[in-house]
């Protein structure tokens, strides 16, 4: 059976992505070449410039997809809790335990800041978590667990912050002890907002 030209691009873009990823999670971006993608993922050096303009392009797919997954994540760890501070500091240890890992500090906080420039990867970084952040103390406001503030301004503080721990986290020699101490001292800003 011929597959469909929608089908044949879909199939080529997953082909790629999903080499990429795992070529990018274990050895980093600068040390993967195009062509070894290309040969690895059996598509023709055509398909990755006619589908993502270059191997930056297929990387910065691949960090997406990711922050698309981890997003998915802390929504499906949260749902379940009522209290949205609560919910907020579940999906902040969520997101560190996921940062803790290997494959995903090199993509996500090592090679995308590089790669991708600060600017492009604070966009990506606020697309989705900001999001969740956002929604969390809106509704901890509309509950009356915090007193109507600047919830913006709170949203990027913490972000900000979280993106910071994140960082640690990936340099650090002892990383889950530092995600430990990351998850306490975010966990003690956010019960310090809460209403008495």
């Amino acid at each position: 059976m011929k597959m469909t030209k929608t089908a044949q691009t879909a199939a080529t873009k997953a082909r790629l992505e999903t080499v990429a990823r795992e070529i990018f999670a274990e050895r980093g971006f600068e040390a993967v070449s195009a062509e070894e993608l290309v040969a690895k993922a059996e598509v023709t050096r055509g398909a990755l410039y006619h589908h993502y303009d270059g191997k930056e392009g297929l990387f910065a797919a691949v960090v997406e997809t990711v922050m698309r997954e981890l997003h998915a994540e802390l929504v499906r760890e949260t749902a379940a809790l009522a209290d949205p501070l609560l919910a907020l500091e579940r999906g902040i240890g969520v997101f560190l335990k996921a940062c803790s890992e290997p494959a995903m500090q090199r993509i996500l906080l090592v090679d995308a800041p590089a790669v991708l420039g600060w600017q492009r990867w604070r966009e990506m970084d606020a697309k989705y978590g900001l999001g969740l952040i956002r929604q969390a103390l809106s509704a901890a406001v509309s509950m009356g667990l915090l007193e109507k503030r600047e919830v913006d301004v709170l949203a990027h503080l913490l972000l900000g912050s979280l993106t910071e721990a994140a960082m640690v986290i990936a340099r650090s020699p002892n990383p889950s002890k530092a995600r430990k101490a990351a998850e306490r001292a975010l966990a003690s800003m956010i019960e310090a907002c809460r209403v008495r």
